[in-house]
C-alpha cells in the first residue's frame, strides 16, 4: 500500500514547512506561511524546489544541488492534493 513520501520544500531558496492547498477563484492555490510575512498564496513566478527525505542526509549531500530538484507549481499542487508527498521538517526526519 503506497504511503506519502516526506519532502522538504524551498520557495525562492527559503525553507518552508507550513504549506497547504486551498481553493482559489481560479482553481487550487498553494499557500505558504513565512514567519516574517505571514500566509500568502504563491504563483508561477516563485521558484519551487523539493528534496526527498527518503535517502540518508550523507547520500543527499553527494547529489547534484544537494538533492534539491525544481518542481512546477502545478506539479507540486497535484502531488500534495493526491497525498503522494507531505512537507516535513528535514531536521526531524
Amino acid at each position: 500500500m503506497p504511503t506519502e513520501r516526506k519532502i522538504a520544500l524551498r520557495v525562492n531558496g527559503l525553507r518552508v514547512t507550513n504549506v497547504w492547498v486551498r481553493c482559489g477563484e481560479n482553481g487550487p492555490e498553494l499557500t505558504i506561511t513565512v514567519p516574517l510575512l505571514g500566509d500568502f498564496a504563491i504563483d508561477e513566478s516563485f521558484t519551487l524546489e523539493l528534496l526527498e527525505l527518503l535517502s540518508p542526509p550523507a547520500m543527499r549531500r553527494r547529489l547534484p544541488n544537494g538533492g534539491w530538484r525544481k518542481v512546477s507549481l502545478r506539479m507540486l499542487i497535484a502531488l500534495l492534493r493526491c497525498g503522494v508527498v507531505v512537507v516535513a521538517d528535514e531536521e526531524n526526519d
